[in-house]
């Protein structure tokens, strides 16, 4: 995307499309990095957090989690993703083996 921002030979219009599809990429990963945080802050082991057409995946290393922290999983999320509990699909991985 910086090379059509940067290159003088492409329309205005292209460099101005550009520059909005950067923003909204970044808006979007600092949505990710701010649930990312939060849910371990809150305790939940590396979180990976990833935002796609209004859907969001979450990945916990849990072998299970109760219906509390499902339910605190979804309120970060929800909050921090602007999307609601329908939007989010938790998957669970034991990693600490």
């Amino acid at each position: 995307m910086l090379n059509i921002i940067n290159n003088q030979n492409i329309e205005e219009t292209a460099k101005q499309q550009a520059i909005q599809d950067m923003i909204a990429l970044t808006e979007v990963a600092e949505k990710e990095n701010a649930a990312e945080t939060l849910l371990m802050a809150k305790g939940f082991a590396d979180p990976v957090v990833s935002i796609s057409s209004g859907k969001v995946d979450v990945v916990v290393n849990a072998p299970s989690i109760t219906d509390a922290q499902r339910a605190q999983i979804e309120d970060i999320v929800k909050r921090k993703a602007e999307v609601g509990a329908e939007n989010i699909i938790i998957t669970l991985l034991n990693l600490s083996d």
